[in-house]
């Protein structure tokens, strides 16, 4: 059973993917990280011409420590949905989830890796102090981090999409997530939060999107995020 498994997120993603897997592999030798897998995920639209699954499954038959995700998504089936399934099949003691698509430097797997193994951190993720992306992108994350502030003063999280995020096995064990959407950052810091694991936070650049996608957030993802926090907050975090 490896000590780590890191998640990339590479939904359509396609030869970026491969950039993306290259840096992370030279991070993890040179900070003599040895003991790990790396699950891509790219997860697709049944019908598309996204190329990911077939690059992944490629990067995969390559490299014994790499293994690909790749399966039809269901009409539900979003980021929510692929970080579940990737969850579920983890077999790390921690596990580190990240976007494949190069917006968050690889070598802060490592330095959030490193700091939950030698502190015992339940989870371990970056907050961003400098962006690179453009206003939207910036409102959004604006909006989502002050709605959940308003709602739950009691939170300490400052950047609540913020990745990489490496947590514990056994704390995603005891959470009880269902989010298909948007909302999975959400749902794992809220009930990270209420159950009291310890949740350290480390500063990081955001480097904008250099594997050169668009934004998948549209505007229905504001009203999916503020809907779901509210939900949290009248009904009550399970």
């Amino acid at each position: 059973m490896p000590k780590l498994s890191v998640i990339i997120l590479c939904f359509k993603a396609e030869e970026y993917s491969k950039i993306y897997l290259t840096s992370v592999l030279d991070i993890l030798k040179k900070n003599e990280i040895d003991d790990y897998e790396i699950m891509l995920v790219g997860n697709y639209i049944p019908k598309s011409n996204d190329k990911t699954p077939e690059i992944i499954k490629s990067l995969s038959e390559s490299n014994k420590n790499v293994v690909a995700i790749a399966e039809p998504k269901p009409e539900f089936g979003w980021l929510g949905w692929d970080v579940r399934m990737a969850f579920s099949k983890a077999k790390g003691d921690f596990i580190a989830l990240i976007d494949g698509d190069g917006q968050m430097p690889a070598d802060d797997i490592a330095k959030c890796y490193l700091s939950s193994r030698e502190n015992d951190n339940d989870i371990t993720m970056t907050y961003r102090t400098t962006r690179g992306d453009g206003l939207y992108r910036k409102a959004l994350s604006f909006i989502y981090n002050f709605s959940v502030k308003v709602l739950f003063p009691f939170s300490n999280i400052k950047d609540l999409n913020s990745k990489p995020k490496v947590i514990k096995r056994e704390v995603i064990h005891s959470l009880n997530l269902r989010s298909n959407g948007w909302t999975i950052d959400a749902e794992i810091m809220l009930q990270a939060m209420k159950r009291n694991h310890k949740i350290i936070q480390l500063p990081t650049k955001f480097l904008g999107q250099p594997g050169g996608r668009d934004s998948f957030v549209g505007y229905k993802a504001i009203f999916e995020f503020i809907s779901f926090v509210l939900k949290q907050r009248l009904l009550g975090i399970k």
